[in-house]
């Protein structure tokens, strides 16, 4: 019996002994939740609300080493979009995570698959994509954005050349 009871005492005591790691990875959040909004303004074309989940600092960084403001990448995103009959991203095909890296600092993870028809030819578009959030105070601080734009380059190009052949 006693043999049963310093075997419970050793137990106890390496179990409450054990650091546990706090919580690093989150499928819900405050972060995700406005990177879901995030994404609902951009397909809905609410410019305004779009630009006030970015910090006044914000940088933006999409296939570059040279970041913009969101101003800046809201106008390239505009102009880009203005020839398209419809863009989304794939419901079934989007993945949000939240994680609280090694120094503490808040990233969101996006990646999904964007769907897009080219007005006039109606060329459609399918387009991996991955974003990087960083938060800080539930705000984007910077934004790294990784896609291939040469489909959506090539299918503009003959949009144009359609076009000017008319």
């Amino acid at each position: 019996m006693k043999k049963l009871i310093l075997l419970g005492m050793v137990v106890a005591i390496f179990t409450a002994c054990q650091q546990t790691e706090p919580q690093r990875w989150f499928r819900n959040s405050a972060e995700t939740d406005v990177t879901k909004a995030l994404l609902k303004d951009y397909q809905s074309g609410n410019w305004t609300s779009w630009l006030s989940h970015y910090s006044d600092t914000a940088k933006v960084f999409h296939n570059t080493t040279q970041g913009v403001s969101p101003q800046k990448q809201q106008e390239a995103l505009r102009q880009t979009i203005q020839n398209l009959n419809a863009y989304q991203f794939n419901e079934n095909e989007t993945y949000i995570e939240m994680v609280l890296d090694d120094n503490n600092e808040t990233w969101v993870y996006f990646w999904s698959t964007w769907e897009a028809t080219v007005t006039g030819t109606n060329a459609e578009l399918i387009v991996p994509v991955h974003l990087a959030l960083q938060f800080v105070d539930n705000k984007i601080v910077r934004e790294y954005g990784f896609y291939d734009t040469s489909s959506i380059m090539l299918a503009l190009t003959e949009k144009e050349a359609a076009e000017m052949a008319e």
